[in-house]
Formats: structure tokens, C-alpha cells, sequence
């Protein structure tokens, strides 16, 4: 009897210290209120706020009003600034650019349910909805955005252009580890990601950008969405229930299915979304380029902006309607027309090749 007392005390007592840990993880966390997002903005650090369906969203939106609208989706803990290096460059090439940060990330809210496939189909349809873009899009998805982009196609093949996916998510399952496993367990995962979400969600990132140029600000402006309650309830509800870990070949192979041309864009040296699922993609969606890069990893999208903006443009060149004099369109070319045969310190497979083979494990 003894022993079984001192057990429920010893239980009680870490129950009470479990939830300590918990009140204490999060009591300093704000709310992103109108006055916040104001602040944000003086600050320079947000752009433009829209109320959606369920909860307002942080988007930027710069370009010509009339030309063609590329959408760009970023990835799964990294918000909408992991494209600030790509605006310039597209937009100087007479297009209008749209970013936004999903739900749960950078300065949109964190709403509570499920952040499934249907959450983001919801958030893009609605913004398209809100700033009033009609008509078909230039989709380009980067990581878990890829996986969402491919998923959108799939859903809204007529409300999309081309579509160019970087690194993407979702192609074939990734086998995660087991502090993953953790996260994802409910309960267990929630109060783990409270308590030592800046270790497991920043850390990481902050170690590997410390040696790169500009890696210290990009870690800075990483750790500000950290300030806001729900970052690390998204994330962990995003691993549960979005198709990032587990796959969606299906859409892909919709997408496929479709007359939608692709462009795969990849690091041979990615150990997050392994350049070996750059197969399988292809096999699914047999239309795909796929250019990939043997020296960069998972953070092309932003370590190598130089390398990547150029072929997402060559690839929205060659499948564009006409723009006002000016623009990019003023030698338009039509749908089916290929991209022209360039210098880049990349591979490109061959036409009529087979899908390449995996990378060798040293990269």
C-alpha cells in the first residue's frame, strides 16, 4: 500500500511539474492582434493582411495589376520570406507576384482543427478569391509548398498555368524518425513542441545558417513567428495530418493526368526530401524537366536564389500568354513550346531518358 502511495504521489507530483512546464513554455507567447500586425508592418517586417475563411492571412503582392500572377508556397516551418529573393527578379520581368504565409506560420493566424491538405486548398482558393486573380496561375511550391502546389493542381487543374516544384514533399513517404513519431503521438507530442519547440523547431536551422552569408538575419526573422502563439501547435498538427510524411502520389499522378507542365527543380545533395523521389515523380507525372543541382541541398530555394529564379522564369516563358507591350510576352511563345538549352552547373536529364537513378548516400 505504501509503494502504491508513493507511486500516485510521485505520478501527482509530475503531472503538476509536466503542467508548470507547460504554463511556463508559453506565458510569454502573444497574440497576433490588429495592433501586433500594425506594428509589424511600421516595423517593415509584414506586408499586407487579408480576412479569410478562417483567419486572416499575411500575403505580399507586388507586380504589374494586369500581367500574369505566379504564386509562390512555401514550405513547412520556413514562412512566405524564404521568396524575398526571388520578387525583384520576377516582377522586373513583368510579372505580378504572390506570397503568403500558410496558416499556423509567419504572421497569419493559427486557427484551431486540423492543418490538412484542405486547410491550404481552402487558404489559396480564398486569397485568389480575395485579390480577385481569375484565370490561370503560374503555381510554384517549394518543400511541403511543392506537396501543396501538386495537390491544388490535382484539385484546380484549370485554374493553373504551370506548375514548378523545388524540393517537393509528398511525392513518395518519407520514413521519419522517431522523435517525429513523438511529435506526432497526441498528448505527448503537444507538450513536447511546447516546452522545447524553439530547440527542436530553431536550433537546427540556426546551425545550419550560422555559416552561410545573411544566415544570421534569415535565423532572426525565422525566430520572430516563434513569438506568436500556435507555431509549434501548427507544425506538430501539419506532421499529423498533412500528406508531407506520408505521401500523396495520387495527386501527382493527377497532375500527370492533366495538360499542365511541370518543372522539378532539385539538390542531388537534399537530405530532407531526398533527390531519389525526383523518380518517382517523374514516373507519375511524366511531362516533368527536372533539372537538378549536384553540389546544393534542401535550402536551394534561398541559399542559391541566382540559380533557381531563372528557370522557374524560363519555364513561365515557355508556357505564357501574351502580356501588354513591355512585359516578358513580347516574344511570346506557345504552350508547348520547350525551354532553350542553357549553361547552369546542373543535370538535365536527356529527353526520353529514364528517371534518374538515387544519388550515391555521400551525395
Amino acid at each position: 500500500m505504501k509503494i502504491l502511495k508513493s507511486a500516485i504521489v510521485l505520478l501527482a507530483l509530475f503531472i503538476l511539474l509536466a503542467g508548470i512546464a507547460y504554463w511556463w513554455a508559453g506565458k510569454d507567447l502573444k497574440e497576433l492582434s490588429g495592433a501586433e500586425r500594425a506594428q509589424l508592418k511600421a516595423d517593415g517586417l509584414a506586408h499586407d493582411f487579408a480576412p479569410l475563411s478562417e483567419g486572416t492571412v499575411h500575403y505580399r503582392l507586388e507586380g504589374p495589376e494586369s500581367a500574369p500572377t505566379i504564386l509562390l508556397v512555401h514550405g513547412f516551418s520556413v514562412p512566405s520570406f524564404v521568396w524575398d529573393a526571388h520578387f525583384a527578379p520576377l516582377t522586373e520581368a513583368g510579372y505580378r507576384v504572390l506570397a503568403f504565409d500558410n496558416y499556423g506560420r509567419g504572421f497569419s493566424d493559427r486557427p484551431d482543427g486540423p492543418y490538412d491538405a484542405a486547410r491550404t486548398d481552402r487558404l489559396i482558393t480564398d486569397l485568389l478569391a480575395h485579390l480577385n486573380i481569375a484565370g490561370k496561375i503560374h503555381l510554384v511550391g517549394y518543400s511541403m509548398g511543392g506537396a501543396a502546389a501538386g495537390l491544388f493542381t490535382a484539385r484546380h487543374p484549370e485554374r493553373v498555368r504551370s506548375l514548378t516544384l523545388i524540393a517537393p514533399a509528398g511525392v513518395e513517404a518519407i520514413e521519419p524518425s522517431g522523435a517525429v513519431n513523438l511529435l506526432r503521438t497526441p498528448l505527448a507530442g503537444d507538450w513536447i513542441g511546447r516546452v522545447f519547440g524553439k530547440e527542436i523547431f530553431y536550433n537546427r536551422l540556426a546551425e545550419e545558417e550560422k555559416t552561410r552569408e545573411g544566415g544570421e538575419a534569415f535565423t532572426a526573422r525565422f525566430a520572430k513567428q516563434m513569438e506568436y502563439r500556435g507555431y509549434t501547435n501548427a507544425l506538430i498538427s501539419t506532421m499529423r495530418h498533412y500528406p508531407m510524411l506520408d505521401g500523396a502520389p495520387g495527386a501527382f499522378r493527377s497532375v500527370g493526368e492533366s495538360s499542365v507542365p511541370v518543372l522539378a527543380i532539385w539538390g542531388e545533395k537534399d537530405e530532407v526530401v531526398p533527390f531519389a523521389h525526383s523518380a518517382a515523380l517523374t514516373r507519375l507525372a511524366p511531362q516533368t524537366k527536372l533539372i537538378s543541382f549536384p553540389q546544393l541541398d534542401h535550402s536551394l530555394t534561398y541559399s542559391a536564389p541566382e540559380k533557381i529564379t531563372p528557370l522557374i522564369l524560363e519555364h513561365i516563358r515557355a508556357h505564357h500568354v501574351a502580356l501588354s507591350p513591355g512585359g516578358i510576352g513580347a516574344k511570346p511563345r506557345g504552350p508547348a513550346a520547350r525551354m532553350q538549352a542553357r549553361e547552369c552547373d546542373c543535370h538535365v536529364p536527356a529527353a526520353g531518358a529514364q528517371s534518374p537513378a538515387p544519388p550515391a548516400k555521400d551525395g
